[in-house]
């Protein structure tokens, strides 16, 4: 009897091993291989509450999410899902601090760092970006357009294809340095009492 619980024992440690080892090999290897991104700006009023449908395109495959942004002006909280409803990644920030909790469902090449910037870069308002940039980076404004550059190479590309005064319904992201496209349509935006 004994015999047969050191060995159940001695499965069990084996298996919680390599799920441990092969979950490790999920995570990037090198995180200092990630290359400067733009700054996340602070947070920014009204408080608010938009749900999105996001399709992000790469060389060889496309995925598509559901993203539910919340924001005011002490705080970013950001939520994405799959198109069943499962849960890829809760995303918050304070002003000060980034919280980020990530599903093994997320594709390996989203990052939710990366989602904000882009949110960010989409939809903040010009001078909170504009102040929120340090040394090497550029925002540049045309009709319906914004540009954004790091020591004069072109990053990413905004394109507003239904411009709104309060939200644009419909934008197209061109990121130049991971090389992507993402088509945002935003399905509902809500203002939220404080």
């Amino acid at each position: 009897m004994i015999f047969v619980k050191q060995s159940f024992l001695c499965i069990w440690l084996s298996t919680a091993i390599l799920l441990l080892l092969s979950s490790c090999a999920l995570l990037p290897s090198d995180q200092s291989n990630h290359q400067q991104t733009m700054p996340i700006a602070k947070p920014t009023g009204p408080s608010r509450r938009v749900v999105q449908q996001i399709s992000g395109t790469w060389a060889d495959r496309t995925e598509s999410m559901l993203v539910i942004l919340e924001l005011d002006s002490k705080r970013i909280a950001m939520v994405g899902l799959s198109n069943d409803g499962l849960s890829l990644f809760n995303w918050r920030y304070d002003g000060d601090k980034v919280v980020s909790d990530t599903s093994l469902l997320l594709p390996q090449n989203i990052d939710p760092n990366y989602m904000v910037a882009d949110m960010q870069l989409s939809y903040w308002p010009v001078d909170a970006l504009k102040s929120s940039l340090i040394d090497g980076w550029r925002l540049e404004t045309q009709a319906n357009k914004r540009i954004l550059y790091f020591n004069n190479t072109k990053r990413a590309e905004v394109t507003y294809l239904e411009p709104d005064a309060d939200w644009p319904r419909s934008i197209e992201l061109i990121n130049y340095q991971y090389h992507y496209r993402l088509q945002i349509k935003t399905l509902s935006y809500d203002l939220i009492p404080e």
